[in-house]
Formats: C-alpha cells, sequence, structure tokens
C-alpha cells in the first residue's frame, strides 16, 4: 500500500493513501522502539504522544525508532481505519468502507487517550 505524509486539517501531519485501498487490508504496522509499561509513563508525563500498547507489559513508542503509521490521526465518529494486534505486532487495517485515494487514515484512540464527552 501506498501512503504519503502530508499536512492534516485534523492535526499537523497525516497519513493520506496514494492508492485505493480495500477494507480488510492491512496498510502498515506501527512500528517504535518496545518500552515497559514505566517508561511508557515516564515519556507520556514529559507529553510523548505517539506511544501504543502492546500488552504484556510492552509499549510502542513511534516517535522513537518509527514509522510514518505515527502520523495517522484521530476520528472518534468517523474512522476509516481500525487496529489489529496479532502476534506481538500491530496493524492498521483499512475499515468497512475502504479508503479512497488523497483520503487522510485515521482511527479511535480510544476513550483513554480522548475522553468520552
Amino acid at each position: 500500500m501506498r501512503v504519503v505524509v502530508k499536512r492534516s486539517r485534523i492535526h499537523g501531519k497525516g497519513l493520506f493513501a496514494v492508492d485505493e485501498i480495500p477494507w480488510g487490508t492491512r496498510i502498515i504496522e506501527y512500528q517504535g522502539e518496545r518500552i515497559s509499561d514505566e517508561e511508557a509513563e515516564a515519556r507520556i508525563e514529559n507529553d510523548a504522544d505517539c506511544i501504543f500498547e502492546l500488552g504484556d507489559g510492552l509499549n510502542i513508542d513511534g516517535a522513537s525508532q518509527g514509522n510514518e503509521a505515527r502520523y495517522i490521526n484521530h476520528s472518534r465518529d468517523n474512522p476509516n481505519c481500525f487496529i489489529l494486534r496479532d502476534d506481538g505486532r500491530i496493524w492498521i487495517v483499512a475499515g468497512i468502507e475502504g479508503i479512497a485515494p488523497g483520503e487522510e487514515l485515521t482511527f479511535d484512540y480510544g476513550s483513554t487517550f480522548f475522553p468520552l464527552d
């Protein structure tokens, strides 16, 4: 899948589809430094915002040794992607409607990161 980082209308930079992406397609793996829960908490206290919980006391910090997946922005109302945790990896997957060329990739970060109104 071809994706590109560009300026986002949602926030800062975003990740955009270059080509049409059919639903269910694994678009990109969320990569970065693997860190403990304790290290994740310390980094979050210092305003880190690209940390993804992997489970079993591990997290991925996309801002450290990460890739373009860290630029995918939040959407609670109309996300076009979802997260798949599979065998110690985190994948960004195209949602049921697929993604059109030029469309920004989004997923719901969850109520822990963005509390419900």
